[in-house]
């Protein structure tokens, strides 16, 4: 199993995420390293754990559709490779991403607008490039699709994967940051079923290795993780042991 550490970035710089609630989102402190800055602590990820692929949210481009362009570029240049959910709303927002060097664009369900954008997505720019991310907030849809709102996750996730969306993150966002455990094992597992031959990506919440433990057991092919990096809750070692 892959650990995938993840940088939320708001005003340009690597926040803490906490339960989803971005009002609450503060420059991050960290063990590791004293700088908020993503060049910084992408290298101190790379250098402390020898981790080969980073997650990004730009909350500015997710919230107010205002990417941090540069930054972005800066982060693709190096040698690790970056999974960039930027709110996708349309294929222009794919195409500037590819532009400046993302391995994998997320296409994400708090932005998502239908089955049909999904569907144009895939035919554009093919499946390996996107990763549909399964958006959460209390084990409900985080949608800007009405018809979503009352249905359940892996119906949604169902109809996605039917236009050919093979790599799929599951993220419930009132976990991120508060350290009780990642609440999407079993939909991981029952999305399996679906994916046999996909990747499920999933995280939030993670607070030791115990919790990785439990997030590979439920037959994920990833964990994003971010407070216990920077907390100390997670060593070199400890990730070395998922990653080898």
């Amino acid at each position: 199993m892959e650990i995938i550490p993840v940088l939320d970035i708001l005003n340009g710089v690597v926040v803490r995420g906490v339960a989803g609630q971005r009002h609450r989102y503060r420059p991050v402190q960290s063990l590791l390293t004293p700088s908020c800055d993503p060049s910084v602590i992408m290298r101190v990820f790379i250098d402390e754990f020898d981790l080969g692929r980073l997650y990004i949210a730009d909350l500015d481009a997710i919230q107010f559709q205002q990417l941090n362009r540069c930054t972005i570029a800066e982060l693709a240049l190096g040698e690790t490779s970056l999974i960039v959910d930027r709110g996708v709303r349309s294929a222009a927002d794919v195409e500037e991403l590819l532009e400046l060097g993302v391995e994998r664009i997320v296409v994400a369900l708090e932005t998502l607008e239908s089955v049909d954008t999904a569907r144009a997505l895939v035919s554009r720019f093919g499946a390996e490039q996107l990763v549909l991310s399964l958006d959460l907030k209390n084990g409900r849809p985080l949608t800007v699709n009405p018809d979503w709102e009352n249905v359940e996750p892996l119906d949604i996730a169902r109809q996605l994967i039917g236009v050919g969306l093979q790599h799929v993150i599951v993220l419930d966002l009132a976990a991120v940051g508060v350290d009780n455990g990642t609440p999407t094992l079993d939909l991981c597992q029952r999305l399996r079923s679906l994916l046999p031959d996909g990747t499920i990506i999933t995280g939030g919440g993670v607070s030791d290795s115990a919790d990785l433990r439990g997030i590979e057991s439920a037959d994920a092919d990833g964990a994003l993780v971010a407070s216990a990096l920077h907390d100390g809750r997670l060593s070199a070692d400890d990730v070395r042991a998922f990653n080898s």
